[in-house]
């Protein structure tokens, strides 16, 4: 059967219980360098897959659901014809029935909504808000996130997603500010799902008329911190800001401190790809470009390279003959013309071997035949140029039960000889988590001769992983050895094992300061499984 075909069957859709053909993993055949992916195959991918190898029979997944209601009152129709098309790509499933199969699998709650609806706004869906149930009461969910209660992923979720149901919603003066406040600077200290379902929720209100002012001014304070020490995942919130935000992602861009300018990066490749940057700062993208793509290296250089690639081909063709290099200018070409950062060879054969693993590990037997999506998605994951396309195709894998999986081979690749490849897959690690390799994680971050060890302090950080007290200090000391690995050793003393910062009180005035910020943010925020 050729890879074009019809879509696979695969051991892990198929239902023990019902008798005839199998369930069918549905793919994406969108071409690779295509605007807009689809979005129907990869939710149903989603859903099946889930459903599938964590075991529930379609007749037990439409009993579940059947004994549901919608946000009317409803009850909920799952018949096969339907379960098919959702399960398929055919028909988006409604909001309530992707809820249901979070509460019939057990997984929490969210889980699956937040990739559903970020897939339908990479498309140019705008998704839609629900009512609030009687279980979350919208006033209960508002006042949680305003005294301070405990506010998990799925709750801030869901509360954005109860104010979106509405064309207008009014809050009490300074309430909406300091709800945006709140939310902000837990979509900075959060890692894994617990951050996708908290991003979720601050695009939500960033792209309704009534919240938008507030979260920027919220992503306004966040930034201009003169110590604030984590940007990029609050800086990627204005990606999804029209109007006239160019001018303040351009200033980022031209502004002294690297690592605001760095994360700004894939923040004006997104634009440009959205066609939000206006004709009088194409020119200022072009040279800022050709000046940076001879010096840039590690993830820095992979959000480059997309943003160069999305300029307009004059603007384009300007930076390829601004550099000597004449590789340089092969490579650029390349990437351009084939949308991927690695040759396509290698990197197909790479992702067919991963998508394997995982399969293999998830399903725990051997699968008959591959999951085409599963490959496609780990493809784009670890390659495809475009940054949020790398973005979306890891959370959607890190939201089925192969995502832990795929992660612990994915930290082996992180010592590659292959220097694009082995940031690629740090990037990565940072979306799925460590799988089964936190061990060697640390074993990176605290190796003198190891490569990439400021990757790896960033990976001890952004995951839900607490260090021990041994890992502890052992960070602390390569902080105070290190002045170059400080930032990173702080960061993830600082969200991993924050009892521990006292012990870098003294090193520099700039890692004073930085403790100090710290200490007015918080630690890291943990979800309960």
């Amino acid at each position: 059967m050729s890879s074009g075909g019809s879509a696979r069957r695969c051991s892990a859709a198929v239902d023990p219980q019902r008798v005839g053909r199998p369930a069918r993993l549905p793919e994406d055949h969108s071409s690779w360098d295509a605007e807009v992916v689809d979005a129907g195959a990869r939710t149903g991918w989603l859903h099946l897959s889930n459903r599938a190898v964590l075991g529930l029979t379609r007749a037990d997944l439409r009993a579940g659901l059947e004994a549901m209601t919608d946000h009317a009152g409803a009850a909920l129709v799952a018949d096969p014809s339907r379960v098919s098309r959702w399960e398929t790509g055919r028909q988006q499933p409604p909001v309530e029935v992707t809820l249901g199969y979070e509460r019939l699998l057990g997984l929490p709650a969210g889980r699956l909504l937040a990739p559903v609806r970020a897939l339908q706004r990479a498309t140019g869906h705008a998704p839609t808000g629900v009512p609030a149930d009687a279980a979350q009461p919208l006033e209960g969910l508002l006042e949680r996130a305003l005294d301070g209660g405990a506010m998990d992923g799925g709750r801030w979720l869901r509360l954005a997603m109860a104010l979106a149901w509405h064309d207008r919603f009014f809050l009490r003066a300074g309430d909406a500010e300091e709800m945006a406040a709140r939310l902000v600077s837990e979509v900075a200290r959060t890692a894994g799902s617990a951050h996708h379902l908290r991003l979720e929720a601050a695009l939500t209100l960033l792209q309704h008329p009534s919240s938008q002012r507030s979260v920027l001014r919220a992503v306004g304070a966040w930034l201009t911190d003169p110590d604030v020490q984590l940007v990029t995942p609050v800086v990627a919130l204005l990606g999804s800001v029209g109007g006239d935000t160019d001018d303040l992602v351009v200033r980022l861009l031209q502004g002294q401190d690297s690592r605001v300018a760095e994360a700004t990066l894939p923040v004006a490749a997104a634009k440009l790809a959205a066609g939000q940057v206006g004709a009088r700062h194409l020119g200022d993208l072009a040279d800022l470009a050709a000046q940076l793509v001879p010096v840039l290296g590690g993830r820095a250089l992979a959000d480059l390279l997309d943003l160069v690639c999305q300029l307009p081909r004059e603007h384009f063709d300007r930076v390829v003959r601004a550099q000597r290099d004449g590789g340089v200018r092969d490579q650029l070409t390349q990437i351009r013309g084939s949308s991927t950062l690695i040759p396509d060879a290698a990197h197909r054969r790479l992702a067919r071997s991963l998508a394997w693993r995982a399969q293999w590990g998830a399903e725990d037997r051997e699968p008959p035949e591959p999951d085409q999506m599963l490959e496609r998605l780990v493809r784009e994951a670890l390659f495809h140029v475009d940054g949020r396309r790398r973005e979306l195709a890891g959370r959607l894998v890190a939201a089925t039960p192969y995502g832990p999986v795929l992660a612990t081979h994915v930290v082996a690749l992180t010592d590659d000889p292959r220097e694009l490849l082995a940031t690629r897959a740090w990037e990565l690690v940072h979306v799925l988590g460590h799988g089964d390799a936190h061990r060697s994680v640390v074993t990176r971050a605290l190796d003198d001769s190891a490569p990439h060890r400021t990757e790896a302090l960033l990976a001890l950080g952004l995951s839900d992983v607490p260090l021990t007290p041994s890992e502890a200090r052992a960070v602390a000391a390569v902080a105070a050895q290190s002045p170059d690995l400080r930032y990173a050793a702080t960061l993830a003393l600082a969200l991993a094992s924050p009892d521990s910062l006292p012990a870098l009180r003294g090193l520099d005035a700039v890692t004073d300061r930085a403790l100090d910020w710290w200490h007015r943010a918080g630690p890291q925020v943990v979800d309960p499984m």
